[in-house]
């Protein structure tokens, strides 16, 4: 190893989030900025943080890996239709030409089916000249606070590993020689001359040296893993790129081993900067997993929905009644809300939390979203289940029970609780298509309800829909409101566009799109949830945040559905100008900064722009699709049966 002297450490800005790139390999995950830093990872997704700079500063937890004394990479890409990075460098003459080029290739291994440790590989290529580079490591366990007992192990092979493990975390760090250095880091030179290849590797979980990585091995299975899995998505419209890159991350949010699926692979990035909207999103919502799993279902993808209803079988337990809206991602229920005091948030936005005290919330909506999940996986081909149909008898029988009753609603506001509008329109969605499951099933003679069942849920639906056009529509406003009897709007109420509660000629829906457009636009021209009030009426909150970019998707839906289609196809275009340069979006879009907030990787966005893709493959004003992406048909009937199995 080469003797070179490092720049000691310095508190540098927070990175801004569009340089962020996620990877995951569906058990753990990372963020790696396009300068080569590892800004966030755990050892697995809502799992403590050793990698915490993300939401602090270098001293909670880091790695960088790239040419010393280089700043963000000259390009940064995804290696086809998959999760594999690919970054270069060039290194430039004094009159700016690049002379020297090195590449870096980061990825981390998809889970096989039986579980295995989780891995990051970087794979150092020199491409031309020869460059020096930088490996910097410097986990923090347990949030960003510890440094870890450190030992230097032998591989069988002689090579030596840095094993670093605090409480039942263990990391291995392979490759270069890395010394510990007077600041605590962990520190590694190298040279990547031309045509060199030079692996390291990060091993979360094992604290086997005997189990040697192999980069190279795992890079080919990797691609042909992403290969075979992106081979079966139907989508054939005019939005290639922007649904199947959409799908590929949506899987990140996936976990193999369990079945659940996480909302996001963030915690605590602010919905505003400086403010206080910084909430933990690394857990399992039913509302969240089940929309996540419809989007894949609607593409074709039926394994991560096999997977999906056995975690929720577990999760829920048999017992309905005392169904949690989110869970952890292992199917447990404990995600005590806790401030982390010792970091200082992203570009100083407090509280950092972990956990989420919205998990005691009761929030209606959330049975129309899993019955729908259910329904359209076994629509698309999977087979039925008998726990699956007492489940959905089930949930059927609690809408009923509970559809009335005041909640916190989609949002999970902190303020008091309403008749949201939102909710009353999930509960009538579940009970019109367990009505229309329950007959299509009694049809095949394999009944799920006898027809006095199916005749209460029927009458009930009938009778919220009812309700809904009676309480939740306010001629003054001529919109369908937030909640009964008030006079905020909500962007959830889009919904009742895509839902088939009203004709798309209904005047009061028109009116009510009309209303969200004109008073929920942000000044760049995207939809905001709502509007929050500083006295904290309207959530229980005081600050402000920017536009839910999943919003500005349901606007692109209604507008198709009403036949307004230019409208929608140049919303779309303008939303997907709000993605990073690797496709993702964030969970907000500040206007006036231009930049994009909020938890990162989050599904809510992913999931809303395919919806939306889809509806605008769809006839305006009607629910037939031009294309039926997942559509279950005899082809798709043996492939159905072998992911069930």
């Amino acid at each position: 190893m080469q003797t070179t002297t490092f720049a000691p450490p310095a508190v540098a800005p927070s990175t801004p989030l569009e340089e962020l790139v996620p990877l995951s390999d569906n058990r753990a995950a990372v963020l790696l900025s396009t300068s080569g830093v590892v800004e966030y990872g755990a050892h697995e997704i809502g799992g403590s943080l050793h990698f915490a700079r993300l939401l602090g500063d270098h001293r909670h937890g880091q790695w960088s890996l790239a040419p010393a004394g280089a700043g963000r990479a000259d390009r940064s890409h995804w290696d086809g239709d998959n999760l594999v990075l690919t970054q270069e460098w060039d290194i430039r003459s004094d009159a700016g030409r690049p002379v020297r080029t090195v590449r870096i290739i980061t990825f981390m291994p998809p889970q096989p089916h039986g579980g295995a440790p989780s891995r990051l590989h970087q794979i150092v290529e020199g491409v031309t000249g020869a460059v020096e580079m930088h490996s910097v490591f410097q986990p923090r366990f347990e949030d960003g606070r510890l440094p870890g007992h450190h030992e230097i192990l032998e591989r069988p092979d002689g090579r030596r590993t840095l094993r670093l493990a605090a409480g039942p975390v263990t990391l291995l760090l392979d490759g270069p020689d890395h010394t510990r250095d007077a600041f605590g880091r962990w520190t590694a030179a190298f040279t990547a001359a031309e045509g060199s290849r030079t692996a390291l590797t990060l091993t979360i979980g094992d604290p086997d040296p005997g189990n040697r990585p192999h980069p190279d091995t795992d890079l080919l299975a990797t691609r042909r893993d992403w290969q075979e899995w992106t081979a079966e998505l139907s989508y054939t419209g005019p939005y290639q790129e922007p649904v199947r890159r959409s799908a590929i991350l949506l899987r990140a949010l996936t976990i193999r081993l369990t079945g659940a699926v996480s909302a996001a692979l963030t915690r605590s990035l602010p919905e505003a900067l400086g403010g206080e909207r910084n909430w933990d999103y690394e857990a399992c919502w039913l509302r969240d997993s089940a929309l996540t799993i419809l989007a894949l279902v609607r593409l074709g993808k039926l394994e991560e929905a096999a997977r999906w209803r056995r975690w929720l079988l577990r999760a829920i337990a048999g017992d309905v009644q005392n169904l949690a809206i989110m869970y952890q991602l292992d199917g447990s229920r404990t995600l005590t809300e806790r401030e982390l005091d010792w970091l200082t948030g992203y570009e100083g936005s407090r509280p950092v939390r972990a956990g989420n005290a919205a998990a005691t919330q009761v929030q209606n909506d959330v049975y129309g979203e899993v019955v729908e999940a259910l329904v359209a996986a076994e629509r698309a081909g999977l087979p039925a289940d008998a726990g699956v149909d007492a489940l959905m008898v089930a949930l059927g029988e609690e809408i009923m029970r509970i559809w009335r009753r005041p909640d916190a609603g989609i949002w999970e506001v902190r303020g008091p609780k309403r008749r949201f509008t939102h909710s009353a329109l999930l509960c009538w969605q579940g009970l019109h298509l367990l009505v229309e499951w329950a007959q299509a099933r009694a049809t095949t003679g394999a009944a799920v309800a006898d027809t006095a069942t199916i005749a209460r849920w029927a009458a009930e639906r009938d009778t919220i829909k009812d309700d809904v056009l009676q309480h939740a529509y306010n001629p003054q406003a001529q919109a369908f409101t937030q909640y009964y009897g008030g006079r905020d709007l909500d962007a959830a109420v889009l919904l009742m566009a895509t839902s088939g509660f009203l004709p798309s000629d209904d005047k009061r829906l028109i009116s009510t799109i009309d209303a969200i457009q004109r008073e929920l636009t942000d000044p760049a021209g995207f939809i905001r949830r709502y509007l929050p009030d500083p006295t904290g009426r309207v959530d229980g909150l005081t600050d402000d945040e920017g536009a839910f970019l999943a919003c500005s998707f349901h606007l692109v839906e209604a507008l198709a559905y009403i036949g307004r289609t230019d409208e929608a196809h140049a919303l779309f275009d303008r939303l997907l100008g709000l993605r990073t340069p690797h496709g993702v979006f964030t969970e907000m879009w500040d206007a006036t900064r231009r930049r994009p907030l909020g938890n990162t990787l989050q599904g809510f966005p992913l999931w809303a722009l395919i919806g939306a893709a889809l509806r605008l493959s769809l006839v305006p004003g009607t629910g037939d699709r031009v294309t039926l992406p997942g559509q279950r048909t005899a082809d798709t009937e043996q492939d159905a049966a072998a992911v069930a199995a």
